[in-house]
């Protein structure tokens, strides 16, 4: 809009076109005082059609407003707003063009007061999805953008807040979407505000809630019909009462109808339809029923009833589809299958009951024949006397005192009563219907509900060229909605004025339409004229009007406010009377009241029906007793009651829906039908102007407009319009008295009159117009000061510019001065470097050429030289050649005559050797033959056999060193071989430097020859030497390998000699190892002992283990938020015992401590020198160790070697025997039956288990803190080893409902991650575990089975500790998001005010959010320095984050694309700097967000600080925000708030966006989906565990588990200790595997 001059002003000028209004600028103003007239002049705003309208009136038209000025327009600033009342100029042409604006950035609720106005888009628009009911829940109307939702919270908080009932009233004409409002509006009740405690099924909701929902589809079916304005048009009144109980969650609800249309039954216009449910009907049908229904082959064209209005079907609708959801629905609220099919049974009969066919004459009355297939298939289906059926649709009967008279009816009566006669079933059948539906949903609550909220759906004004009975009920209807609506703005309006404490104020009474009420319902009214025209036998419509005649129009000028008043009769038509409500004069014609008032069936026909046999049929006709009057007194009275007619009943029913909608708070939403074709987004201004007098918003603005339409806080109106006050005014204010005080002198430098505002207690109230005035001095004001600011802006740049044009100007003089001698200096320094150049090039040349010439001199000598010492040195290769030959065949026959000498001396020796042995056995066998020579041979024998034992022993150590000789040996081969490669490669390089001298020896001069020769003579000597030297390497290679083949074969056979000798020593070894049991059995003891005698004074010395005991004992007196706890009471632990027994390695050599001591004693104290000093001593006992470590051993040697020391221990010890487990088999007969080592771990490990707190006194190692962990994985491994399948699934299952039972109520985060990370690595040890020990025996198939479904159980288990502990988080997190991070204005200079008179919040001012960015980041912090005490795994720690972090970005984003007050670029700013601060943090600690939320609120908070004026500009948007949608764009520059100099987003740039968004818009969702957790899986892998630590606290009472501990380290240190028993070792073997040791043992996996 373009902006006028001082003098002229924006106007709107009223044309009833094709434009309500138009918008036109003045152009001239003419005021005549002689003539006391006005003329203006406006030019159009149409830039395609430019117009040029007039205004002309006088003074006097003026002062008595027969006249007004032309309407003027708001500021820009006010384009779109969300509230019409907030408009600073509320008027007509102001409210129609805001909706149209909104209607074009497809925002179809608007505000209006109480009231939310909804245009019908007649498109499908993304703002009913489940994200977006959620977002409104809880919060406050105005919070967010006007929604129907809104209203449904607002009305649910009022019930809640005020304990008063609601109620939700939607009006509108047909077609207005009042029907899908409605729905929408039960669906929020439904699914908002769920009751956990309910018996939800699956999807969420109760099983109410459920049948609530279904109520929808069975009654648009019954009830709707596509009419001329509606595809699905509702054709009665519903108030649906939905009933809450104390919890305030749905316990019932319950349904009252008003006034079904009746006629559409058997009439229906030109392309309009009959009710859905027939020919949903006729299109799904089941198959078997079909012949019996007569329906086969039919279609909606066969029946009289379905065809009338010529169209069967609605485009994209599938009446089959639409059959099954009816039938479905119908399932859910209670009607059984066999009910339906009577159902359908009925529907059936009154289709064929239209094609009842009716003949006969004028004379001889009506007639039907007997063959008439349609009456027989009713009589049929009715199960009914077919005779008395066709009798009495044929016949009336007149009874009289004396007689009944029978008498035949015309053709048209017969007709007229088969329609009444169809009508009269389906009207029962409806009221089954809805009377089933309530007494589903009533169910057990039939009592009186806590509260309940009514949703009235009700029609709209509604004015047709023909209006008849129907429309004269539907607009009674409105007409006492629209004065209870009325009555209540007025109420709220005066209500409001009080409670403000406004001086001096008076109401313009508001236009009250009872008069037309009585004119309607009054004693003589228009319904009581009806009814008693009704009773008489001979009333007619046209009498019935005459009657109406007399009654009101016979004065032709009635008093005003008087019911005739409201009476009008029409010029032509005798039969037709117009009554003027509140909306519009309405014409009804008479013709058909008299009948349809009565609405009545024969009685001989209703007697027909209730004889039927079919049950349903008299089951839906059964009808209350009537109450019978009493008679007079006299006389006797012989006459029937009366049954009411249709007017009294709708009477009845319309004054106790007033009632109850009087004893309710109402809120109102009216609905807007914005075309009459249903054209998407297209806009009919005279049409929706038309309505929104009708639905009553212009009337609200009126009553408005009255008083003091617009109002502002007092804070915000002193923050926006501080800069009215002079600048001599103080503007400080420390209290409300001051803050009212600073108003005033604000409202009084802007206005002369005090009339046109009013100060209250916290609000400031304008007349109409005048706020727009106040805003257009504030602009001129900032104007002004702009305009100073830029005059000494400007003035300062021009005056910067000119000093520095000046100095440039010297600058560049001194560059050009200087550019000018230089390039003279430079021009005499080349003509010298040339004279030298020219001088260098020639003796360079002669240079040249002379070594050109001496080098070819050279280089042919040099060949020369070079060919001479070739052939010498060939000559030379051959002699040498020659004698190698030579050496190697004279040193070949010399070896072989060497080696047959040497093969003959052998044989000659042995055999000498031979007959020297064979005399010597001849020898000894005379010896034995003596007796004293067999006991010397015994003696021998066994001196031999101990010889041998010594021997076996020597042999074993001899086997090792030839094994050590072995290796050795082969490293000197490869020594020797490296170094032949070494003198290969010298003799190489040699042979390579030879060549080299050769070649330059060639190149001297001929007098050098001698010198080549000698120096020759020289390299031959080496080479010889280097030849011979290789030659004896590899004589001495050889020997060597040859002695280690002989050591090998030697020590081979040794072996194989002392395999059979060990069979013959069996005995002795067991024999040894009887002894090793008792060597180990007095090593343990001489442990004990040495432990027991220094309990007292040796306190542990390491510092991670030195406060273990007050660590642990600090756990137990701190609460989860680690504050102490006051005066905890518990004594401390007592010495473990079993059975009576001390066990091994308990906390009994800590100090006794009383229970007074330990009650005292403060976690975090600090030990005396003292202690520090006596706990130096305890490492020895305490210190943690690794199984099979070597600290483990070297304090069991230790132990080991001081023998019986302190034997005056061992009688105390033998009072209490240890719990000890001394061989493998006692290991397995407690992991296979001690039920109390599951006890053990239950209890100690995890019930009773103090989760310790984070401590700056006591530094935790991972060992700390994981111990349980590893407890159990150390159980759980050799149960598997000694295949106990049962145990391990006990243990496992025992131990995982135990850790789910401490963490289900996620009561602490240090519980939550301490355990998180206990299970990750219980998990990750037996997967280590399971990986490096496959086995591939069949017998562990069961302990496998065990094992990989503990395994699940686990990952179950820390899915379950992971999602919960999330969830905790996101809740507590949840509250800090939107005040830290998007209302947090932590960069300063760019405060944003949210709370602005076009942003105002119901009852809130400016505040500053308590909540900062830091409270954010320190939550961050805490959560990850707990998960980094605790060891949880990172990557577990980095998804944590990243959820809080997807966190933010999905509840920031939907709060900021839902809130008008977010949207703008100053709280852009806030925002953007508010996640940078996020983003560092994230960097610092290697954290992201994976979803890429965080990624698309950055891009939102980018758009808002873009521009977004141009088309241009759109491109730029489209760019920038990749990861966001179309839609969400759009939705975000629909709702952005323009700040001041911002100009509004409409026109070409709205429309080019809205042009983008409608390819996707159906597809594309505006809110972000919330971070469900219930679908998510976690996906980690579980980290190699390399060792199992065995750290146990020593207060802790675990004897089997440290017996478990002791015994595997027992055979840790035996495999060092004792070099024998190596086969013996395999006793713990299962499939082919040795037993572990744990020794440092890597624990592999996948």
């Amino acid at each position: 809009m373009s902006s006028p001059s001082t003098e002229a002003s924006l106007a709107e000028l009223k044309v009833y076109a094709k434009k309500a209004w138009v918008q036109a600028t003045l152009t001239e103003k003419v005021v005549d005082e002689a003539s006391r007239t006005v003329k203006m002049t406006f030019e159009g705003n149409d830039e395609d059609a430019p117009q040029t309208y007039h205004f002309e009136a006088t003074f006097d038209e003026l002062l008595k407003k027969l006249k007004g000025l032309p309407p003027l327009v708001n500021p820009p600033l006010l384009e779109g707003i969300d509230d019409l009342t907030n408009l600073s100029h509320l008027n007509e042409p102001a409210v129609l063009h805001n909706l149209h604006v909104r209607y074009g950035m497809h925002n179809i609720y608007t505000y209006s007061g109480i009231v939310l106005v909804a245009l019908n888009p007649f498109a499908r628009v993304p703002l009913y999805s489940q994200d977006i009911l959620e977002a409104y829940a809880g919060r406050m109307r105005g919070e967010l953008e006007p929604h129907l939702f809104a209203i449904s919270e607002d009305a649910f908080q009022g019930m809640v807040r005020d304990r008063k009932n609601q109620t939700i009233i939607v009006s509108g004409e047909s077609g207005a979407g009042k029907t899908m409002s409605a729905k929408y509006i039960m669906r929020y009740f439904a699914s908002a505000h769920e009751d956990g405690s309910s018996s939800n099924d699956s999807s969420g909701i109760s099983k109410v809630e459920e049948q609530i929902l279904a109520t929808n589809p069975v009654l648009e079916s019954f009830g709707n019909a596509k009419t001329t304005r509606n595809d699905n048009s509702s054709r009665f009144g519903k108030f649906l009462e939905i009933r809450f109980n104390e919890r305030h969650a749905i316990e019932a609800a319950f349904i009252r109808t008003y006034l079904l249309e009746r006629s559409r039954l058997v009439y229906q216009p030109t392309i309009e339809r009959n009710y859905h449910i027939f020919y949903q009907l006729l299109a799904a049908v089941p198959e078997d029923m079909r012949d019996k229904l007569g329906l086969t082959n039919a279609t909606w064209e066969t029946f009289h009833y379905t065809s009338q209005g010529g169209s069967g079907e609605i485009a994209g609708v599938d009446d089959a589809v639409e059959f099954k959801i009816t039938s479905d629905a119908l399932s859910v609220i209670g009607v059984s299958n066999e009910s339906q099919k009577l159902i359908y049974t009925l529907l059936s009969a009154l289709l064929h009951m239209g094609n009842l066919e009716i003949g006969g004459s004028e004379r001889m009355g009506a007639s039907i024949k007997d063959d008439n297939a349609a009456c027989n298939k009713v009589v049929e289906l009715l199960q009914i006397d077919g005779t008395l059926f066709r009798k009495w649709l044929t016949k009336k009967q007149i009874v009289t005192r004396s007689e009944k008279i029978v008498s035949n009816l015309t053709v048209v009566q017969s007709q007229v009563v088969r329609d009444s006669v169809a009508k009269f079933i389906y009207a029962h059948l409806f009221d089954w219907i809805v009377a089933t539906i309530n007494a589903s949903l009533v169910g057990s609550a039939a009592g009186d509900p806590a509260s309940f909220i009514g949703v009235l759906d009700i029609y709209g004004f509604e004015h047709f060229e023909h209006n008849s009975f129907e429309q004269f009920c539907i607009n009674y209807a409105n007409e006492k909605l629209q004065q209870n609506f009325n009555r209540h703005v007025f109420k709220l309006e005066q209500e409001e004025y009080q409670r403000e404490q406004l001086a001096n104020w008076t109401f313009v009474d508001f236009q009250d339409n009872q008069p037309c009420i009585d004119l309607i319902e009054g004693k003589l009214g228009v319904l009581a004229l009806l009814d008693e025209e009704s009773r008489l036998q001979q009333g007619t419509d046209k009498t019935f009007a005459e009657k109406l005649y007399r009654q009101f129009a016979s004065s032709p000028k009635p008093q005003p406010e008087t019911p005739s008043a409201f009476f009008r009769k029409p010029r032509f038509g005798s039969d037709k009377f117009t009554i003027r409500h509140y909306a519009h004069d309405v014409t009804y014609e008479s013709e058909g009241f008299i009948e349809k008032n009565k609405d009545t069936v024969p009685d001989e026909i209703q007697n027909v029906l209730k004889a039927s046999t079919n049950s349903f049929l008299k089951e839906i006709l059964v009808e209350p007793e009537p109450e019978q009057q009493p008679a007079p007194k006299g006389r006797l009275s012989v006459r029937a009651a009366r049954k009411p007619t249709l007017g009294t009943v709708f009477k009845h029913s319309l004054v106790s829906l007033m009632e109850t909608i009087e004893a309710t708070e109402s809120h109102y939403i009216r609905c807007i039908k914005p075309n009459e074709a249903k054209a998407a987004w297209q806009f009919d201004a005279p049409m929706v102007l038309a309505q929104l007098r009708a639905c009553g918003v212009l009337e609200t603005i009126r009553i408005s407009c009255a008083g003091y339409p617009s109002r502002l806080l007092i804070p915000e109106f002193i923050h926006r319009y501080r800069v009215l006050l002079p600048s001599e005014v103080s503007s400080q204010a420390n209290s409300m008295e001051d803050v009212r005080a600073l108003a005033v002198k604000i409202l009084d430098s802007a206005f002369q009159e005090s009339d046109r505002y009013q100060v209250g207690l916290t609000k400031v109230f304008f007349r109409a117009g005048m706020l727009a005035l106040v805003e257009k001095l504030r602009v001129e004001r900032l104007n002004s000061a702009a305009t100073k600011i830029q005059c000494l802006v400007r003035g300062h740049q021009q005056r910067t510019k000119f000093l520095k044009m000046r100095k440039a100007a010297r600058v560049i003089q001194l560059g050009v001065r200087g550019y000018l001698a230089r390039r003279e200096l430079q021009k005499r320094r080349n003509t010298r470097a040339a004279v030298v150049i020219q001088s260098a090039v020639r003796a360079y040349l002669a240079r040249t050429n002379y070594a050109r010439e001496r080098h070819a001199i050279v280089r042919l000598q040099a060949m020369v030289r070079g060919k001479i010492a070739r052939k010498q040195t060939l000559a030379l290769r051959q002699v040498h050649a020659a004698s190698v030959i030579q050496k190697h065949v004279r040193g070949h026959q010399k070896r072989s005559a060497y080696l047959h000498q040497r093969d003959l001396v052998v044989k000659m020796q042995s055999n000498v050797r031979a007959r020297a042995a064979r005399r010597e056995l001849k020898g000894r066998k005379e010896e034995v033959r003596s007796a004293a020579h067999f006991q010397e041979v015994t003696y021998k024998l066994e001196g031999k056999l101990m010889e041998l034992t010594r021997q076996l022993q020597t042999q074993r150590n001899e086997s090792k060193q030839l094994s050590i000789q072995l290796a050795e040996s082969e490293a000197r081969s490869a020594q020797l071989a490296e170094k032949l490669a070494g003198s290969q490669q010298e003799s190489r390089e040699l042979r390579d430097q030879q060549e080299d001298k050769i070649r330059l020896a060639t190149e001297e001069l001929t007098r050098q020859v001698a010198e080549v020769t000698a120096a020759k003579a020289a390299v031959d000597e080496k080479c010889k030497q280097l030849v011979d030297q290789v030659a004896a390497t590899h004589k001495e290679l050889n020997a060597v390998r040859a002695e280690a083949e002989r050591e090998r074969g030697e020590s081979m056979t040794a072996r194989e000699q002392l395999e059979k000798k060990l069979e013959e020593l069996e005995a002795e070894l067991s024999a040894s190892k009887t002894q090793l049991a008792d060597a180990r059995a007095q090593h343990q003891q001489q442990m004990l002992i040495y432990q027991q005698q220094h309990s007292n004074e040796q306190p542990s010395s390491i510092k991670r283990s030195d406060t273990s005991g007050s660590r642990w004992k600090a756990a137990a007196n701190y609460s989860a938020t680690g504050y102490e706890m006051a005066d905890s009471a518990t004594p401390p632990h007592p010495l473990p015992h079993v059975g009576g027994a001390v066990l091994p390695n308990a906390h009994a050599n800590a100090h006794p401590i009383s229970p007074v001591e330990d009650v005292q004693r403060r976690p975090h104290s600090v030990d005396t020198a003292r202690q520090a000093s006596a706990r130096a001593l305890e490492s020895v006992a305490n210190k943690r160790s690794t199984i099979g470590g070597d600290e483990g051993r070297t304090l069991a040697k230790m132990l080991g070697s001081l023998g019986a020391f302190g034997a005056g221990a061992i009688a105390e010890e033998e009072e209490h025997p240890a719990f000890e487990l001394h061989s493998e088999d006692e290991v397995r007969d407690m992991l296979e039956s001690d039920d109390n080592l599951i006890t053990e771990v239950l209890n100690e490990l995890i019930g009773d288990l103090q989760v310790p707190l984070p401590n700056l006194d006591a530094e935790y190692s991972q060992p700390d803190l994981l111990f349980p962990a590893h407890l159990i994985g150390l159980c759980v491994i050799k149960m598997f080893q000694y295949n106990l399948s049962r145990r391990i699934d006990r243990l496992l299952m025992s131990s995982i409902a135990r850790i789910q039972k401490k963490t289900a109520a996620f009561e602490s985060d240090y519980t939550s991650a301490f355990w998180l990370s206990n299970v990750f690595e219980l998990l990750s040890i037996i997967k280590t575990s399971m990986t490096e020990h496959q086995s591939s025996t069949y017998e562990y198939a069961e302990s496998e089975r065990a094992m990989n479904e503990g395994m699940q159980y686990l990952e179950s288990l820390l899915s379950d500790i992971y999602f919960g502990w999330i969830r905790d988080l996101q809740k507590r997190f949840g509250k800090l998001i939107i005040p830290g991070v998007v209302e947090s204005e932590a960069l300063p200079g760019f405060t944003a005010n949210d709370s602005s008179f076009f942003n105002r919040l119901m009852g809130t001012g400016p505040r500053e959010s308590p909540v900062k960015i830091e409270n954010v980041l320190s939550f961050f912090n805490h959560i990850w320095r707990t998960m980094e005490f605790y060891f949880v795994n990172p990557a577990i720690m980095r998804q944590i984050m990243s959820e809080l972090l997807c966190n933010i970005g999905v509840t920031a984003f939907n709060n900021i694309i839902m809130r008008r007050n977010f949207c703008s670029w100053k709280r852009g700013m806030q925002i953007q700097y508010n996640l940078t601060r996020i983003e560092e943090w994230c960097k610092t600690h290697n954290v992201a967000d994976s979803s890429r939320n965080l990624d698309r609120l950055l891009q939102l908070v980018k758009l808002l600080q873009l521009q977004k004026s141009s088309e241009q500009d759109i491109d730029i948007m489209f760019e920038v925000c990749d990861l966001l949608n179309p839609a969400q764009i759009k939705k975000l520059l629909s709702i952005y708030a323009v700040s001041d100099y911002e100009n509004p987003i409409v026109g070409p740039v709205m429309t080019e966006v809205t042009r983008r968004a409608a390819s996707t818009e159906k597809s594309d969702n505006i809110l972000l989906d919330t971070n469900d957790l219930t679908d998510q899986v976690l996906y980690l892998t579980a980290r190699k565990v390399p060792a199992i630590e065995t750290y146990i606290p020593p207060e802790f009472k675990m004897p089997r588990v440290r017996a478990l501990v002791d015994s595997q380290t027992d055979v840790a240190y035996d495999d060092d200790d004792e070099e024998y028993g190596d086969e013996d070792d395999e006793v713990g073997d299962y499939g082919h595997h040795p037993v572990d040791r744990y020794s440092e043992q890597t624990l592999a996996y996948n």
